[in-house]
């Protein structure tokens, strides 16, 4: 790998990795170029003629230019220089929101004799974006006769950037009766659990106000926060329950909008309305799990809300939460949503 720096002059220049490496069965090579997203309008990549061993003077009379693989043209070809610049600022959390690495495909072309170059642009993730909570605000209700050790989920904060740049850690604001332990997702995500350390006493304190905040990994790091208010119940005598804690349901790709997946089912043995349950998806349920089924809160039934594409996703991966007057149960159940 050589990288390449170009000498400051009246044109700006962007910081370039370069690759030559031939496709096994391909007829051209592919030339390579890595760059940080957000360069400058007008920002040279590198010499795309130079790196081609094409002779610059002849650009303009063997017509060439850059046929882009996609619906934007965010770079093209000064044909008086040879050089590769940025046309418009790319932001990689636009064209490549839902993948790890992020490539722009082009073709390069000339004639006399006509020849045909393969561009590949890979556009490294910066730290442009802060983390951020789905909820400025989180409410919980916990009952004061709750056993130091309960643990109870927050809603998790996202972030843009990945790999390096993505949520690295959360820190929880002083205090006696509480603390946060990190969870670690399948897919590397960092989600939280509050920690009861020390039993409630309503008559002593009927309100928690806390500070949760998350920190990425960027340098600087960028920071996000959310408030915890915690409401102290008096007792409930018996949390409601799932009939079963995991189901795993197999699921074809083309199940149409509104097809029930399962029905989840909840009991209590208190009696009036302390018996009437609430469904709700956990915190632990991603946004996109989210999108893609509906949850009835009043009969526990899972619907298909949107195509189902296996993909972005092959496992959907939920969590289901039941509670009695915003009282919290004890207990969740855990659904695998399986691609056939």
């Amino acid at each position: 790998m050589n990288w390449y720096k170009y000498p400051p002059h009246a044109r700006r220049y962007g910081t370039v990795f370069l690759i030559h490496f031939a496709l096994v069965n391909a007829a051209s090579a592919v030339t390579h170029y890595s760059i940080p997203e957000e360069m400058e309008e007008g920002s040279v990549v590198a010499n795309l003629a130079a790196d081609l061993g094409l002779d610059v003077k002849t650009l303009v009379r063997r017509k060439i230019r850059l046929d882009v693989l996609a619906n934007k043209k965010y770079l093209d070809i000064n044909k008086e220089t040879g050089e590769l610049f940025i046309v418009e600022k790319i932001d990689r959390e636009i064209i490549c929101s839902t993948k790890t690495t992020c490539f722009l495909k082009m073709d390069a072309a000339i004639e006399n004799p006509i020849r045909m170059f393969n561009i590949e642009v890979e556009i490294m993730d910066i730290n442009d974006n802060a983390p951020h909570f789905r909820r400025d605000t989180m409410h919980l209700d916990i009952s004061e006769s709750t056993p130091a050790g309960e643990r109870f989920s927050l809603n998790n904060a996202v972030d843009p950037d990945t790999g390096a740049n993505s949520i690295k850690s959360y820190f929880l604001s002083k205090s006696e009766h509480f603390s946060i332990e990190i969870q670690t997702g399948r897919d590397g995500s960092k989600f939280t659990d509050l920690v009861l350390r020390k039993a409630l006493d309503r008559e002593e304190q009927a309100v928690h106000n806390l500070i949760l905040t998350a920190v990425d990994g960027g340098v600087p790091a960028r920071t996000g926060t959310a408030g915890i208010i915690v409401r102290v119940l008096d007792t409930n005598d018996n949390a409601p329950r799932f009939e079963q804690e995991k189901y795993t349901v197999l699921l074809v790709e083309n199940s149409p909008i509104g097809n029930l997946v399962l029905t989840l089912n909840a009991t209590d043995l208190d009696e009036g309305s302390n018996s009437d349950v609430e469904y709700s998806y956990s915190l632990y349920t991603s946004e996109k799990t989210q999108e893609t089924f509906s949850l009835n809160p009043q009969n526990g039934e899972i619907r298909v809300k949107e195509m189902i594409n296996y993909e972005d996703f092959r496992i959907y991966d939920m969590e289901g939460y039941v509670t009695i007057h915003t009282v919290p149960a004890k207990r969740s159940c855990s659904v695998f949503l399986v691609g056939l």
